[in-house]
């Protein structure tokens, strides 16, 4: 049984946990951000000081193979006083108050009723806040960093909040380590800025692998190219290269931004893999995705 750890949030996280959970002989476990400060997450952050559970149930939703289940997890309600918020989300914070404060437990039986195909576990149990700065000066909070450009670096806020031993664990006996795809300043970084996580990740015996985005992303990382991105992670994960860069070769993704073309090679990589991993719309196709990280966990 192989252990890979994928670390990230939202949308592009989803895509390499729905690549991972159909592999029989894969122990998944996804490590994920807690910084999120919008929409349903951040009402309920802020009414009952919880940390923010909306990418813990995205990522949840993506490692349950029963369909039904996973649309539960994320419907969301259209009207009254619960209109924006998620069944999932609401779940998670009530089960928690059940069990006395104990997330994880939540996060854990909420996965054994759904029949999740993995373990999600928060990178860390303190309530915190984003910090980018740049070009632009300062920007405070996920959602503002995510509509704006010119970041360079980001923190977290309390600075060193203490990473969650589950994450430690998974990191420390994974055979592979995945990054990405995501938003890099408010998905992928938010995870590595946790001190215990960021040196998890630099002594870890796993191959160590970063899965490209497809486009630049309005706004967070507009005018940023694929060196760019690995520049910044450099910049927060200096001492550890990646491995593997994951990087798409193939037809032009639609939607915004302006598309991420591949590079030949970079300072921070040890090895590039190229190949089309368009899903024939505008995402990271799970099932091409999946043929390169099986390749990736063969001797």
């Amino acid at each position: 049984m192989s252990r890979v750890v994928a670390l990230g949030g939202g949308h592009g996280l989803s895509r390499t946990l729905l690549a991972l959970r159909d592999m029989d002989d894969v122990d998944v476990t996804a490590v994920v951000t807690v910084a999120d400060d919008g929409g349903s997450s951040g009402r309920l952050r802020r009414d009952f000081g919880v940390i923010p559970p909306g990418d813990m149930r995205k990522a949840l939703a993506s490692l349950t193979p029963d369909g039904r289940w996973a649309e539960w997890l994320e419907f969301r309600f259209a009207r009254g006083d619960l209109a924006g918020h998620a069944v999932g989300n609401l779940m998670m914070v009530s089960l928690a108050e059940v069990l006395d404060g104990d997330l994880q437990g939540a996060l854990d039986a909420l996965g054994r009723l759904v029949g999740a195909r993995g373990r999600v576990v928060p990178a860390t149990l303190e309530s915190v806040s984003l910090v980018a700065w740049g070009s632009r000066g300062m920007t405070f909070g996920q959602v503002a960093i995510a509509r704006t450009s010119g970041h360079s670096r980001v923190r977290l806020d309390p600075e060193r909040p203490e990473a969650t031993p589950a994450a430690l664990e998974a990191i420390g006996s994974a055979d592979l380590v995945v990054l990405g795809p995501g938003s890099l300043f408010t998905s992928i970084l938010p995870n590595i800025v946790v001190p215990g996580i960021a040196e998890a990740l630099s002594t870890t015996a796993a191959r160590l692998v970063l899965i490209g985005n497809l486009r630049e992303q309005p706004g967070e990382t507009e005018g940023l190219d694929l060196a760019g991105h690995l520049d910044v992670l450099a910049t927060h994960l200096p001492a550890r290269k990646v491995d593997v860069l994951v990087t798409h070769d193939g037809p032009t993704p639609r939607g915004p931004g302006r598309t991420l073309e591949p590079i030949a090679g970079h300072d921070h990589v040890l090895g590039i893999e190229a190949g089309d991993l368009l899903d024939g719309r505008d995402g990271h196709d799970p099932a091409r995705l999946a043929a390169v990280l099986r390749g990736l966990l063969e001797p």
